[in-house]
This record gives C-alpha cells, structure tokens and sequence, in this order.
C-alpha cells in the first residue's frame, strides 16, 4: 500500500510522534484547525458528523487507515469529530509532512484528483447529514401526530378516527414504498 511505504519512509527519516487515545476520548474535533493527520496503528476509531442537534457516524476506521487528512488537504477546518471506539494507538503526520507528500507527487493531475476527491467526501458527508436531517424532521412529525392523536382523542371517538386515519396510512405507506431506495 503507497500510504503505508510513505509513513515507513517517515519513519525512517525523522521521528514521528505516536499517541495512544483510550475509549471515548475525542482525537479529533468537528470546527478546529486541522495542523495533523493520524494514520492508525492500532484500535479504532468512528467519524462523526455534527450539524445543530443532528450527529451522524460516516464511518469507522482502523489499523492502518488515516484521518484528518480533508483538512490539511483542503486548507480549511475540520469537518467532522474523531472518537476512539477502543484503545488506539496512532502516528501522528503533521502538517508539512501531508504537504509534501502531496507535493511530491510529480503529476499535477493525481495532486488534483486528490484534492477533488477530498472535497467529494465532504460533499458526501454532508449530503448524508441533510438526508438524515429530513427523516428525522419526518419522524418528529409522525411521532407528534401519534402523540397528539393519544392525547386528542377521546376513547369513544378513536374507533371513528381509526377508520378514516386508516386510508390514509395506507396511502402513506404506497407513497414510501414509491420513493424507497431499491
């Protein structure tokens, strides 16, 4: 694996710092500065993605995967927080080095790529957290109606609403087997 070959490279020219985090620590913090990148040597770690009250896992990594990298390659802040799920023991890359490995690369079309390709998941990112978003607004609402309809009916008036109510889930219900994702 080339990003394995590059952090021996590393290794073997300089010392890089390594870092253990135990479970639950935070490593990483949606909003911060992004000065390092983490390449995993042990344990593992799940990615979230913060937006007002909503958070989303995007994914999980571990033993010899990378994270932290869209900031520094994108020279902006940190998009997502970064939880160890166990002990993890990681090696830190700071900045300069993601740059110059990145500048390494001889051919400006794979630096580009890179960078388009970082943008892109943040962009996936994001649409996965609007997508959550809307089905939790959408469930409020449902759970709303359920209270509401608990609440607001009286119990020898139910069995009316039920009846008239009951077309209407089935129509709700054609409509979401209409848009499922197949």
């Amino acid at each position: 694996m080339e990003a394995d070959k590059d952090l021996k490279h590393l290794h073997s020219n300089r010392v890089l710092n390594r870092e253990v985090f135990y479970k639950g620590d935070t490593i990483i913090k949606q909003g911060d500065s992004g000065y390092r990148a983490y390449y995993i040597e042990s344990g593992s770690v799940e990615v979230t993605v913060r937006e007002g009250p909503h958070v989303i896992s995007v994914s999980t990594l571990g033993e010899g995967e990378i994270f932290g990298e869209m900031a520094i390659i994108q020279h902006c802040e940190r998009s997502a927080t970064v939880r160890a799920l166990e002990a993890t023991a990681v090696t830190v890359i700071a900045k300069d080095e993601i740059e110059r490995m990145v500048d390494k690369i001889e051919q400006k079309a794979l630096q580009a790529l890179l960078r388009v390709l970082s943008a892109r998941l943040k962009n996936a990112n994001h649409g996965q957290m609007e997508h959550y978003k809307n089905l939790a607004e959408f469930q409020d609402r449902m759970a709303g109606l359920v209270q509401k309809a608990d609440k607001g009916i009286s119990k020898h008036k139910r069995n009316d609403f039920r009846n008239e109510a009951e077309p209407l889930l089935k129509q709700l219900e054609e409509l979401l087997d209409k848009y499922k994702s197949d």
